[in-house]
């Protein structure tokens, strides 16, 4: 017996019956401006009832029915990760040029939130600490020497992950992760690292140098469009690209 309901759950999403359904919001996109031409992600965070219809029979829910699309300057992208306070975390095209780009999201039964001007394409210089003509004033703050001082975390913008090639399930394999920003360099924090699909596994767990960390891994399970994150204590993420984790 299949029956529409509404359930509250525990994040920004909330799933109901066939009523009249309110719009989508899109409440927020972090961060508010991106480096032309390097690899990024936004965070996006959504505010929407989603219609459910729930098969008490084996109380089952179809997932196409949570099913969502997300565009960025009318370009559809992936969303590999769905956090569970209703932010969608989604890597963000290197084409994009200079400029101001909004963002809709797209739910399965069409309803659509769009946000005007979410964020903006930048010159890299001013996000990276590189120099730059009469910029931002972060682009001439100092670094700090010390990568313990609580200091050098604000003084980092994301994450950055060389690219990962193709890779086998339960196979170790390394991963670089740079930290970005005008303290980049003495960055010494700590950061999680997790895939979107499969469990992942730490193999030789190491520490930043010089605003860099090696680290070796494995995937569990197979997929053809894997993401890693990167993210540390102050929410400074990167996500690396799309690559595949075959059987064999």
């Amino acid at each position: 017996m299949k029956r529409a309901a509404c359930v509250v759950l525990p994040l920004l999403f909330s799933a109901c019956g066939p009523e009249a359904l309110p719009t989508p919001s899109i409440v927020s996109v972090l961060p508010e401006r991106i480096g032309a031409g390097e690899p990024a992600s936004l965070s996006v965070r959504v505010d929407a009832a989603l219609p459910l219809v729930v098969n008490y029979d084996d109380e089952s829910v179809d997932p196409a029915q949570l099913a969502m699309g997300l565009r960025i300057g009318g370009v559809k992208v992936d969303i590999p990760f769905a956090e569970p306070d209703g932010t969608l975390i989604v890597p963000v095209p290197q084409e994009l040029a200079l400029g101001d780009y909004d963002i809709q999201v797209t739910l399965a039964d069409g309803r659509e939130a769009v946000r005007e001007h979410a964020f903006s394409v930048v010159p890299d210089p001013f996000l990276s600490g590189e120099p730059c003509d009469g910029g931002s004033p972060r682009c001439n703050e100092p670094e700090d020497p010390d990568p313990s001082s609580p200091e050098t975390g604000r003084k980092i913008t994301g994450f950055k992950l060389d690219h990962v090639q193709d890779q086998v399930r339960n196979q170790p394999f390394p991963i670089t992760i740079r930290a970005l920003g005008p303290g980049a360099k003495s960055f010494g924090g700590r950061v999680s690292v997790r895939a979107n699909w499969g469990l992942m596994r730490f193999i030789s767990p190491d520490a930043f140098s010089n605003g860099v960390l090696v680290q070796e891994i494995s995937i569990s399970h197979t997929d053809s469009r894997v993401y890693l994150l990167v993210e540390d204590s102050r929410g400074h993420k990167g996500l690396s690209n799309p690559f595949r984790v075959r059987s064999r």
